[in-house]
Order: C-alpha cells, then sequence, then structure tokens
C-alpha cells in the first residue's frame, strides 16, 4: 500500500491560517510585522506557516526560510547565514564578504567579537531586500537557533514596522533556553502576534484521520487515534506504521483497522500503546535499505546538515561509496539538499536516528568524528562541538588539538571555548603543567571575554599559583587586574599590579602593567602626579619595546591625567597622538575606541562642538561598520553631546537605539554599570526639562537601583544625580534639590566628573533658598575649575560657568548675558537660555522690566524650541514675583502629531524614505549609523500614526512644499 495521501486543507487551523493570510497581505502592501508560532513537536506549526504564507509569490512576497537544530546553538549566525540564502563559503559577492568578517582578527586581549560586523552585514542585507520586495523570513525550530542569530532576530523584530518585512519565528516549548525566552518576551512585548497551537480537538482529529486514510475511521482507530492526544504529526506517522504493517479489514477498505463488532461485543479494540515519537519514526524509516540506514545514522553525528566528503571520512570511505546510500535517502525524502550540504528533511528524524545509536558506539563515533573533520579544514568550532558531544575522558589526540587550537576557537566560539578548554585542562592537571598552562590561560581570557569575571578571576588566581612561564603569568596578572578594578576591587587590583612589576623586568608586559597602574593610582587614590609620572615612565619602556598597544593605552592613561587636570589642550595633542600609533589595525580595536572617546570628550570641552561632532559620526559608523559592542556607548555619548547641543529629540532617537533591555546588553553590550547610569541620566533629564514625568520617574528608578561601585559608576553618574534634583525641585522640594546637588562638591580627588556643568543650578537653588555660604562655596569649586582650564587653554565651558555663578551670587544681570552671547557663538542653546533666564530675573528684580521681559521671551524662545515645558513655567513663575510677564511672543510647542511634530533630521529621514532609500543608504548620507536611522523611522511611523514606509512616503509627498 501506497504512502498516506495529504489532506487538501489543514484540519483544525482555519482561524490560524486566515491571520497568516492576513500578515501576508499586509506585508504585501508595505506593512511590518512579527508573528510567533509556537507548540510541541509535531502539533503542525511548519504546516500552519507553510499554507499560510503559501499566496505570498502570487502578492509578490518572497519568502525565505530556514531551520535550526540541535548543533545550531554551537555555530554563530548560521541559522540566519541559511535563512538569508548567504553562502560564507561562496568565493565571490555577499558570500566572500560576510565569510571575510566572520574570520574578523582578534583585538589585544581577544576582545573583539568577529560576530558582530557579520550581523550588521547580514541586517543591513535584510533592510535592502525588504525595501527592494516585501520579505517574509522565517525562522523554524528558534529554540536550537544560535544566540547571535537570536539577537539579530530580536535587532529585527524591534524596528520591524517600519519595513516591507514579516517575521515569524517557530518555535516548541522544550528545551527551556533562557537567551530563547529573553526573545520570546522581547518580540511580544513589540507588538508581535502569538498563535500558540495546542492539540487538535476530537472532531478535528477524527476529520485529520478521514483525510489521511481516505474514510471515516471505525471504532478502533478512532481509539488508536486518542492515543495521539492530538498531535496530527504522531497520529500521521502510527497510521502510515498500522497501513504498512496491518491487513486491511473483511471488506478491503483501509478504514476499518479494527473490527467494530468486536468493539461493540467489549472486546478491547487495538491496545497498541502509543510509541514514542523517536520509535515510530525509527519504524517508519525501516523500509529503507539496512546500508542507507547506516549511513545516515553515521551522518546524524555531524549535524542535521553534512558534508558528505566529512561523512565518508567518518565513515572510511571514499565518497563515490557514498553516492548510493545516499541518492537512495534522497529520493526517499529523508535528507534534501541545500546549499551544496546535504540536510536531514525534518529535526525529529535525525533526533530518532541519532538516538537509536547505543550511546557507548555514538560516544566514539563523535571522537572519531571531531578527526575527520580536522583532517578536511573544518572550522575549529565544528571540530570542538564533536569532542564536546562525546565523553568527557580525553584523549592524547584531544589533548594535542584543543592546546593547538585553543586561541583560534576562544575568538572563533568563545562559549564553546570555555566548556572544552575547562574540560581538558582538568584533565592534564597535574599531570602536564605545561600544555595544563597554555590551556588555564586561554581559558581565563575567554572568560573574561564572556563577562564572567568571577570564573576568570579563580582562573587566573589557579594559574598563578602554578604556572611558570613569566610572560604567561604577567599576562594573567593583567587579566586579574582588569578583572578586579572592573568589580570595584581597586586596592586589590593596585597589589596585584605592583606586583607584578615587582616579578618582572622590562618587558612588553611590564609597559602595559605600568599603564594600567597609572590608571589605578588615579582612580583609587586620586593621586594624579604619581599616576602622570607612572604613565609616562610606560609610554618610554612601550616605546623601547615598539608595542603599539602598550603606547596607544599609555597614551590615553597620560590624556586621562591631562583631563583631569582640565588641560584639554595637551590632551587633545595626546589622544590625537594614541589614534595615530593604534591606526585603523582590527586588532587594536578596543583601544582605538577608548581613544576616541577620549578625542570626542576633550572637543566637547574646548567648546569646539562641530569637530566633536564630526568626530563622533565617524566613531559611531566606524563601530557600525565594525559591528564594535562598544557602540552602544557611543550612541550614549552621541545623546550626552545633543543634548548640550540642543538638539533633544536626536539625543532621545540617540538613546533609543540603545536596548538596554534587550539581549545585545546582557551578552555583547553594556556590562558595567557606568554607561548604564549615563543612559538613564540623560534620559531621565531630558524627561525631567520637558516635564514628561512618567518617563523621567522610570529612568530614575532605573538608574538610582544601580550601585555606585567603580570609578568609571561615579563618573557617570552626574546626569542621573541632576535629573533626581530637577525632578525634586520640580515637585516642590528646592531644599532636597539643592542637597543632592550639593553632594558635587565633595567630590573624590582625581575623579573625571565635570561638576562645572551644574554648579549655575546649585547656586541659583541656594540663593533662592538664601543659603549664601553654600552659593559661595559652589562658586569657589566652580572657579577652580575655571582657573584650571583657563590655565592650560583657551576659556571654555568652566571659565563661562563660572561667570554664571558670580553673577548670580552678585545680583548683576551683565555677566550673565555676556556668557549667553558666548553660548550662542559656541551653539549651547539650552546653556544660552539658562543664562537668559537668570538675566531676566536679576533685570526684572532691578526693576528693569522692559529689558527683563525681552530677555525672559528670548528664554522661553529656546526653551520652546527643545520642548523644555519646565523651565518655561519656572522662567516664567521666578520672573512673575517681581512682576515681569511675558509678551505675546514666543514660539508655540511643536505638536507631538503629524507632518509638524517631525524634527529636522526626521523631516530629512522622511524625504529619502519617501525617495525609495533604503536605511543603510539613509545611513551613509546623513553619516548616521543604520541603527539610528531605524529609529528615526520608528518615530516618523509613531508621529505620522502610519504604519509603513509606504505610508510615509504618501505622506511626505502631500507636503512637497515642506523642506527639511
Amino acid at each position: 500500500m501506497g504512502p498516506l495521501a495529504p489532506p487538501e486543507a489543514f484540519i483544525g487551523r482555519e482561524a490560524e491560517t486566515a491571520l497568516l493570510r492576513e500578515l501576508v497581505r499586509k506585508v504585501a502592501t508595505g506593512h511590518g510585522g512579527s508573528l510567533w508560532v509556537e507548540g510541541e513537536p509535531g502539533i503542525g506549526k511548519t504546516s500552519l506557516v507553510t499554507v499560510g504564507l503559501a499566496e505570498g509569490p502570487a502578492l509578490g512576497c518572497r519568502t525565505m526560510w530556514a531551520t535550526a537544530d540541535e548543533m545550531s546553538r554551537h555555530a554563530p549566525l548560521h541559522v540566519l547565514l541559511d535563512c538569508l540564502q548567504v553562502d560564507p563559503h561562496d568565493a565571490g559577492g555577499r558570500g566572500r564578504h560576510i565569510s571575510r568578517l566572520l574570520r574578523g582578527a582578534p583585538g589585544a586581549l581577544g576582545l573583539t567579537e568577529p560576530l558582530w560586523p557579520a550581523m550588521e552585514a547580514l541586517l543591513a542585507l535584510v533592510d535592502e531586500l525588504s525595501t527592494a520586495k516585501p520579505l517574509i523570513m522565517v525562522m523554524d525550530d528558534i529554540q536550537w537557533a544560535d544566540e547571535a542569530s537570536l539577537l539579530a532576530w530580536h535587532r529585527l523584530a524591534q524596528v520591524v514596522e517600519q519595513q516591507s518585512l514579516l517575521l515569524v519565528a517557530v518555535c516548541r516549548p522544550v528545551p527551556q533556553r533562557e537567551p530563547v525566552n529573553r526573545l520570546r518576551r522581547s518580540v511580544l512585548s513589540q507588538d508581535a502576534v502569538l498563535v500558540s497551537l495546542g492539540p487538535l480537538a476530537t472532531d478535528e482529529v477524527s476529520e485529520l484521520v478521514t483525510a489521511l486514510v481516505g474514510g471515516p475511521p471505525d471504532t478502533g482507530l478512532r481509539h488508536l487515534a486518542d492515543n495521539a492526544a492530538g498531535n496530527p504529526l504522531y497520529l500521521r506517522e502510527m497510521l502510515e506504521v498500522l497501513l504498512r504493517q496491518e491487513a486491511a479489514s473483511d471488506d478491503g477498505t483501509p478504514t476499518r483497522l479494527a473490527d467494530a463488532s468486536a468493539t461493540e461485543s467489549g472486546a478491547a479494540p487495538w491496545t497498541v500503546p502509543a510509541p514514542s515519537l523517536s520509535s515510530v519514526i525509527t519504524r517508519r524509516l525501516n523500509f529503507l535499505p539496512a546500508e542507507v540506514l547506516e549511513t545516515l545514522s553515521a551522518a546524524t553525528l555531524l549535524g542535521q546538515e553534512f558534508m558528505v566528503t566529512d561523512l565518508a571520512g567518518l565513515l572510511g570511505a571514499s565518497p563515490s561509496t557514498m553516492l548510493s546510500p545516499l541518492r537512495y535517502a534522497i529520493a526517499a525524502g529523508v535528507v534534501v539538499e541545500h546549499n551544496r550540504l546535504l540536510r536531514f528533511r525534518h529535526p525529529l528524524i535525525h533526533q530518532a536516528l541519532r538516538d537509536a545509536i547505543p550511546p557507548a558506539l555514538r560516544v566514539a563515533l563523535h571522537r572519531q568524528a571531531a578527526e575527520v573533520l580536522d583532517k578536511a579544514g573544518a572550522p575549529v568550532e565544528r571540530v570542538a562541538e564533536q569532542l564536546l558531544s562525546g565523553s568527557d575522558a580525553v584523549d592524547g589526540w584531544t589533548l594535542d588539538w584543543t592546546v593547538g587550537h585553543a586561541a583560534t576557537l576562544a575568538h572563533r566560539a568563545p562559549e564553546i571555548a570555555a566548556r572544552l578548554l575547562q574540560q581538558v585542562a582538568d584533565h592534564c592537571a597535574g599531570t602536564e603543567p605545561e600544555r595544563w598552562e597554555v590551556l588555564t590561560a586561554a581559558l581565563a581570557k575567554t572568560l573574561f571575554r564572556l563577562g564572567r569575571n568571577a570564573e576568570a578571576e579563580r582562573c587566573a588566581w589557579q594559574l598563578l599559583e602554578l604556572a611558570h612561564d613569566p610572560e604567561r603569568t604577567a599576562e594573567m596578572r593583567w587579566i586579574l587586574a582588569r578583572v578586579l578594578f572592573s568589580v570595584g576591587r581597586n586596592q586589590q587590583a593596585v597589589a596585584v599590579t605592583e606586583q607584578a612589576l615587582r616579578a618582572h623586568p622590562a618587558s612588553m608586559w611590564r609597559a602595559r602593567l605600568q599603564a594600567l597602574l597609572a590608571m589605578f593610582l588615579r582612580a583609587e587614590a586620586g593621586d594624579v602626579a604619581a599616576a602622570e609620572s607612572t604613565a609616562r615612565a610606560a609610554l618610554t619602556l612601550a616605546e623601547d619595546v615598539e608595542d603599539k598597544f602598550g603606547i596607544g593605552y599609555a597614551l590615553c592613561v597620560v590624556w586621562l591625567v591631562e583631563a583631569v587636570r582640565r588641560d584639554f589642550r595637551s590632551a587633545l595633542a595626546t589622544v590625537n597622538r594614541a589614534l595615530e600609533v593604534v591606526g585603523d589595525d582590527p586588532e587594536y580595536r578596543d583601544l582605538r575606541s577608548w581613544a576616541l572617546d577620549n578625542q570626542i570628550f576633550t572637543l566637547q570641552n574646548l567648546d569646539r562642538l562641530s569637530e566633536a561632532e564630526a568626530s563622533l559620526h565617524a566613531a559611531v559608523t566606524e563601530a557600525e561598520q565594525g559591528a564594535d559592542p562598544t557602540q552602544a556607548s557611543l550612541l550614549i555619548g552621541t545623546a550626552v553631546h545633543y543634548f548640550w547641543t540642543g538638539r533633544w529629540d536626536d539625543a532621545l532617537t540617540a538613546l533609543a537605539s540603545v536596548v538596554v533591555e534587550g539581549p545585545e546588553v546582557t551578552h555583547y553590550g553594556l556590562r558595567e554599570h557606568g554607561p548604564i547610569l549615563l543612559y538613564h541620566g540623560t534620559a531621565a533629564l531630558i524627561a525631567g526639562h520637558r516635564d514628561d514625568r512618567d518617563t523621567a520617574r522610570r529612568h530614575l528608578e532605573a538608574g538610582l537601583a544601580l550601585p555606585l561601585v567603580t570609578v568609571s559608576d561615579w563618573e557617570n553618574a552626574d546626569f542621573l544625580l541632576a535629573a533626581h534634583a530637577l525632578s525634586a525641585e520640580r515637585d516642590g522640594d528646592p531644599t532636597y534639590a539643592r542637597d543632592l546637588l550639593a553632594t558635587l562638591l565633595d567630590i573624590r580627588p582625581g575623579q573625571m566628573t565635570l561638576i562645572h556643568q551644574w554648579l549655575p543650578d546649585l547656586v541659583r537653588i541656594a540663593v533662592d533658598l538664601d543659603d549664601f555660604k553654600l552659593a559661595q562655596k559652589a562658586c569657589a569649586a566652580c572657579a577652580r575649575e575655571a582657573e584650571a582650564e583657563a590655565a592650560y587653554s583657551d576659556p571654555a565651558r568652566a571659565v563661562a560657568a563660572a561667570e554664571r555663578c558670580r553673577g548670580l551670587i552678585a545680583g548683576d544681570p551683565e555677566p550673565l548675558l555676556a556668557v549667553a552671547d558666548h553660548y550662542e557663538a559656541v551653539s549651547r542653546p539650552f546653556e544660552r537660555a539658562q543664562s537668559l533666564e537668570d538675566a531676566a530675573v536679576l533685570l526684572a528684580r532691578k526693576r528693569q522690566t522692559a529689558q527683563a521681559r525681552t530677555r525672559l521671551n528670548e528664554a522661553v524662545e529656546m526653551y520652546a524650541a527643545l520642548g523644555a515645558s519646565w523651565d518655561i513655567r519656572r522662567a516664567d513663575t521666578r520672573a512673575r514675583r517681581y512682576g515681569v510677564r511675558r509678551g505675546v511672543r514666543g514660539s508655540r510647542k511643536r505638536p507631538s502629531f503629524g507632518w509638524e511634530a517631525l524634527s529636522p533630521t526626521e523631516l530629512k529621514v522622511a524625504r529619502m524614505v519617501a525617495e525609495g532609500m533604503s536605511n543603510p543608504e539613509i545611513a551613509t548620507d546623513l553619516f548616521l549609523s543604520r541603527r539610528t536611522v531605524q529609529t528615526h523611522v520608528s518615530h516618523i511611523l509613531g508621529k505620522l500614526g502610519v504604519h509603513s514606509r509606504v505610508e510615509i512616503a504618501t505622506v511626505a509627498l502631500s507636503h512637497h512644499g515642506v523642506r527639511p
């Protein structure tokens, strides 16, 4: 008897099928959306998606599909590459570019993540494809996907509404993997449609059985069908087994698999117990010749996808001998061809055949597969997967291979590396000390790279107790000191570094350790002089041994000392030299990111804001193109820059581009609290000035809940403190606001925090509260920063802030008006508005009403442009005490909805969307990161109340007379 005929329709899922078809029609008209389909294996998820998306091609949609398997979680970006039909082995086009990115060079300490640039290239490809033609992306069995692919899916789901893109994730309830659970929560929080498939109902089971066997089932067959618990795949597999093994009933029809009279007389109908799904599938495959089953069983060890040459090597045969059994398997539909590989048609088939191999034999075959793959030149992560799938026992070949490939494996697949390195290091502990040292050193660096600080510290201490190689112990002390410093144990970090310096003569590592000590001296003891002399000595040592990393690192520490001293002119020259030394070598990407951040900070403090912005754009673009994880910090720095230059909408866009609660931060991005504190502080401060109380409260609560442990935490918490004080003042508690800001006067020695930018607010509040002692103290602190700045550079930020403080204490509006002119010249509109407000109040106090009203109107005009409604209310209240009210002047508040609600940058982006440009193209033209453009498009969709790029274009074209 032949195989079962498939039903013409997908039984029992009519509503779900109609929902999918509606989503396809929406994406075909330029809308985006996300769908999460979940249910147990065999429940019909994939069948549902297949039927629901079937009309996509007729509507002009392109469907791209990938299926993950259990091995996929160890293959970075494998599923996404598969879905986008990018073959990294292809010698030309995108394949070559992606392959080159995946082989990216490691950083100086092995901290560069090579998957980032490849991921960014793939996400840009999705942008291009969905702009050119409506795109449907399906990831089947997403519960097995690797974390890089999960992160990419998360990133796509965040901005799916702005593309002609439908994301369909198909998932089982088990295994439970936290990255998958986190992705599910993230996707559903973005208004994704959830389809949770349960078992078929009794009448639906009967309908499916009727469709499968060609007629209504008898009582026995219905009873057997009940054992399938409504699982259509389970039911189908059992029926196929029965129809092959059992004879037809007396009347010759295949539907009477039990005697109805026997059932009616009380005899048991079919009593065959419901077998496990694996055994059902295995029995179903018994029609295959033994040679084919043996070949396929061996292939399961290589994963759901495999190369014929790898399989031949595993079996010790030539590829030509594989021709006959594999052709048979393809003809039988058990395996299919895919991207020059062979793939099992269904993960359940792969799993069932693998489970059928006796465990002891399976372990031995995995070990053999590792050696075969290595000889074939397979990527190191594939070899490591085979070793980890075998026994915990380590033989000589495994030890030799792991020692020889430890560095490469740690660079390409750190999670896999950590497991294998630990396993092999434990094996040779106490027996092969030299190899144990190599493995443990690689393990410590890998754990540090993964942010697993406690494990990295334990590993480093263990190595230092037993290691003999001086270079290796020096490197471990470097790692250990970095770990200790990053968790706030500064004194211990200093002690470890000093011990390392005593133990090691002049060398590359001595220069690096000395530079590290200089940074610790500044941070822990606040000893700027000692830090500078130590850093310059480290610089000399690094130059003597021509160590580029050591030279660049020492220069960045020298910069740090000069910036604390407020010698920004020298600091700029120092950091420019560091950037010149480091260059664009990918080996020093982390160090270059630090130097770029220092350069931008210095230019801002010199009031060279246009140069700072150009450097910011270049840094963010470079980070995104290289997919550098530090781009999250750069985006936060961009938001801070935009805050001071009055581009608050763009600041919020930059902040919105950082997904703080998503897997990006958890796995790849902001591991330390410092940048996150600045993120919440900047967002809360803008929300507070705009009187958006809910947003301000949410960010304040999140930021204030973070502990201040490290120096980085303290130096990044000032925006949060200012936002907290603003909230208190707005809530009618100026005394608490004063007390909060007053804590800035007690910063620790050597701390970088620029307190002058907040002290005019402290002086203003203190004067209003008649606390002239505190006001004088704050003014003196601001003057000290101004004197330090003026001693080394042209007067800039601190000098202007000190003039504001003096004017407020003296009650003299003239210094404030002069400072307002300075702020206008250097493009600092917010601080200009604050100075004009204070000048207006002082003029009103002197009964110079007309001038006071003029200055008040100017201040309010600028506040209105920023959307600073709280500042407008405060300015009006302060001036009204002296009888001054604004005239009819003043800019009306920008509406929150419609075309007029778009910011200047959003207008530009909307125009480009209307011209059919993709996000990567817009990013290139506007010198923005692609992620920032995505955030702009998302804001445009919300403000215009539309749901697709097509609708943005329609609105933009209707406003053709409007120019950005």
